[in-house]
């Protein structure tokens, strides 16, 4: 990722002073993005969209919101990043075997990745429950990466969370508590701070719809 004119406004200055830009500058300097795909014409569109979606739609989405006030390590470091990878999650023991999951790492540093989404393509006919898929996905992405630069994890999947699934969420990010409730940090990882995305495909076209943490319409900048 590149800024088509690195003399322009971009994401990475707006988190320097995010409280000086309003949404029209924010939407000039994404635009300024450049994602280039190495692997042209073999990479999902679904990924590709995912990764628009998170460096340039949710990225003002938080602005907009107010949800960078809260997690702000995630949101400065999504104005940051320089390229990311795709693989296919993994299961088994002695044969490995591709799952429906795609794992997507993004960098700064190419050494260790800083940010990473989980893209389930599961249906609601797989054994596992909702919140077992997610909890195992989760296990395996972070295994063997360094924890203390994982500042976010993104989870991306095609249904719509149950009360089970949210009260469950509630509790691995001490949601109960109001000031930590929209930092939606992983009790059991020192700084990573978790969002969960529904995305569906109408008509050959994608959408997407952050879940969680869940953000009331009468929410306001200052109150989040």
């Amino acid at each position: 990722m590149t800024p088509k004119n690195p003399l322009t406004l971009t994401c990475e200055k707006i988190t320097q002073t995010p409280r000086v830009f309003n949404t029209a500058q924010i939407k000039n300097a994404i635009e300024n993005i450049s994602l280039i795909d190495v692997e042209e014409k073999v990479t999902p569109e679904l990924l590709i969209k995912i990764i628009e979606y998170i460096l340039k739609d949710f990225f003002l989405y938080m602005h907009q919101t107010g949800l960078y006030n809260r997690q702000f390590k995630l949101w400065k470091t999504m104005g940051n990043i320089t390229q990311c990878s795709i693989s296919k999650l993994q299961g088994g023991i002695f044969k490995k075997n591709d799952l429906n999951t795609y794992i997507i790492d993004f960098f700064i540093d190419p050494k260790s990745p800083c940010l990473c989404a989980i893209v389930n393509e599961g249906t609601k006919a797989e054994s596992l429950s909702m919140y077992e898929n997610f909890k195992s996905s989760l296990s395996k992405t972070l295994y063997g990466i360094n924890p203390d630069r994982v500042k976010g994890v993104f989870y991306f999947f095609n249904a719509m969370p149950d009360k089970e699934f949210i009260t469950k969420l509630d509790f691995m990010t001490n949601a109960f508590d109001p000031i930590s409730k929209y930092e939606a940090m992983l009790s059991d990882i020192k700084d990573t701070r978790l969002n969960i995305i529904n995305f569906k495909c109408e008509n050959e076209k994608y959408s997407f719809q952050h879940v969680y943490p869940e953000i009331r319409k009468l929410e306001t900048k200052n109150k989040v």
